[in-house]
């Protein structure tokens, strides 16, 4: 997590205006989203990478699922200089991963609003790709009539690791938490097919896997609700 990220939590805890607000207990549920502060060169804005919800089986003691899916589409057109009249060399491509974890939370006592916690989950993902030209048969030089396309498929990825955090109930019902993830990760980077309009044969390579431990600030902040 960015050092602003959590200097923003820390001052929405400190500042905000005092009100009636209840931790969960027994038989609560909480739905909740993550957002990140974009910022850099564009304009300040919020996304939302990731749901989560949860379930009291006790005071301190709650069940927890997470879901995150991502997609991207987008299309480049490549003029000819020369012949600016000629169909254009276009790229398609498309991305989409999704990814679902389950855990255990047990929180401690805190205080009325603040609920520290700490607990363990696991996850499972999956990722693919494709790009497709229209006018090229490589997906970097202009042939007319001539198609290309390339695809990953078979992209998963597994983790289980611990998680450290707090939520915050600055208003009734509704609370911000911050939290941190330490764990084990192994990916599958998948198989990358490629053919085009020259032959109907399609070469397919493996990309490898990569696996390996860390500490992990779980980007953004969380933003719930109780119900």
């Amino acid at each position: 997590m960015k050092p602003y990220k959590i200097y923003l939590f820390l001052a929405i805890c400190l500042f905000i205006t005092e009100a009636n607000a209840q931790k969960a207990v027994q038989k609560d549920l909480t739905i909740e989203a993550t957002l990140n502060l974009q910022v850099g060169g564009a304009p300040i804005n919020f996304q939302i990478s990731e749901i989560r919800m949860r379930y009291f089986l006790k005071n301190n003691l709650a069940v927890r699922t997470k879901f995150a899916f991502g997609y991207t589409n987008s299309t480049d057109y490549v003029y000819n200089v020369i012949t600016p009249t000629i169909p254009p060399f276009t790229l398609k491509s498309k991305s989409s991963n999704f990814n679902v974890a389950l855990g255990l939370e047990k929180h401690f006592t805190g205080t009325d609003k603040l609920s520290p916690y700490f607990g363990g989950e696991v996850g499972f993902g999956l990722n693919s790709n494709s790009l497709n030209g229209i006018n090229t048969e490589n997906g970097q030089q202009y042939l007319e009539g001539g198609t290309f396309t390339a695809q990953t498929v078979g992209g998963n990825n597994f983790y289980a690791g611990l998680v450290f955090g707090a939520d915050y109930y600055f208003i009734s019902s509704i609370y911000i938490g911050a939290e941190l993830g330490y764990g084990f990760a192994i990916e599958n980077y998948g198989k990358r097919q490629i053919w085009n309009s020259n032959s109907t044969e399609v070469v397919e390579n493996s990309l490898g896997s990569g696996m390996g431990f860390g500490l992990q600030a779980n980007p953004g902040i969380r933003i719930g609700i109780k119900f």
